[in-house]
């Protein structure tokens, strides 16, 4: 019986092409190191702070903190200790910072949705360690319970969502804050005043790897064995931007990235230079490369390659710079300007 490729990700990933063109080495170009222990288990994510000049990030020494871009000098964002397998959520206006906090001395860990830069706990009490999400004005964040996601409005007035899921992406908030794009295999958008929803066209959601809402509605990127897609999420469709020549993309646990304006798109592509076998690759003969596609050309560039595991992808705001993670040990983060 053959097998369905939307169930065989993790199959997928195992199966390695080698060059035709003769024997090749890995190309280790992977940029200035700016930190090397981003904590890389779970959830890994990592965000632009100060307008742009420092990345925040969960260290493998259990602190949040910050590293500037300019020289490396780090800084502690707060006290309180942060969950290494959620991520952090950051308003596009820099006024919010949001983080899982927890007691490593407590007998039975106790989890909490904390505000780095007001240094709190939000009064929303015991959280489950997932990555929180915001709205763009900062007005609204989400967070899960035990069985439920809520939503929390400046107001004190907190909004329960059915049926959401972090993955394969984290929910997005629409550009005005009042409603909710959950993925997973249907996407439906939720609008939180009336608590009704709708649900979206079938775009291979499974295959989203990053998302964006601008004003004319949600555009994920979409990862799929043949191609990169970007989709328009609200009507269903899509158009190719990318399609690997040699490397297999990196669909099955990849990590892409959108810019802001929408110009750039930024995903992984890797190649096993030498097999064992046609389900496994010798140690360290598996070149990851990033690749950066502009969209409107469709022009596609490799800014970064090495034999580790790649990681996170984060555009900076302005989309001029590009931060990305390999993943040996704790995460080594680099950062380059996007060409």
């Amino acid at each position: 019986m053959a097998m369905d490729w939307r169930h065989a990700a993790g199959f997928a990933l195992l199966v390695s092409v080698a060059s035709c063109g003769g024997p090749r080495t890995v190309v280790e170009n992977r940029g200035p190191l700016l930190a090397s222990d981003v904590a890389t288990s779970g959830v890994s994510t990592f965000v632009w702070v100060s307008g742009g000049a420092e990345i925040a990030y969960v260290s493998g020494g259990a602190q949040l903190v910050a590293v500037r871009i300019a020289d490396g000098v780090r800084r502690q964002l707060d006290a309180a200790t942060p969950y290494f397998a959620a991520g952090v959520a950051r308003s596009p206006d820099e006024s919010a910072l949001y983080f899982i906090a927890y007691d490593p001395s407590a007998a039975v860990p106790r989890f909490t949705l904390r505000e780095a830069l007001a240094h709190r706990d939000v009064p929303v009490g015991e959280v489950t360690p997932i990555s929180p999400s915001i709205s763009p004005d900062a007005r609204r964040v989400l967070y899960w319970t035990a069985g439920a996601v809520s939503v929390l409005d400046a107001s004190g007035v907190t909004f329960s969502v059915p049926t959401c899921t972090a993955s394969p992406v984290r929910p997005v908030f629409s550009p005005s804050g009042d409603q909710l794009l959950c993925a997973g295999e249907s996407p439906v958008v939720f609008t939180l005043a009336d608590g009704s929803s709708r649900r979206l066209p079938d775009t291979d959601s499974f295959a989203w790897r990053a998302l964006r809402w601008n004003g004319t509605g949600p555009q994920p990127v979409a990862l799929l064995p043949e191609n990169v897609y970007l989709t328009d999420a609200a009507s269903g469709q899509r158009r190719a931007v990318y399609k690997p020549s040699q490397g297999l993309l990196n669909y099955g646990l990849g990590e892409a990235a959108i810019s802001e304006d929408g110009r750039f798109v930024a995903f992984w592509e890797t190649e096993c230079l030498h097999a064992d076998s046609i389900f496994s690759c010798q140690a360290g003969q598996n070149e990851a490369r990033l690749m950066i596609v502009e969209v409107a050309s469709g022009r596609a560039k490799m800014v970064a390659s090495g034999a580790h595991g790649p990681g996170p992808v984060v555009f900076s705001d302005d989309g001029a710079l590009i931060a990305y993670v390999f993943q040996a040990g704790y995460g080594e983060l680099h950062v380059r300007a996007v060409p």
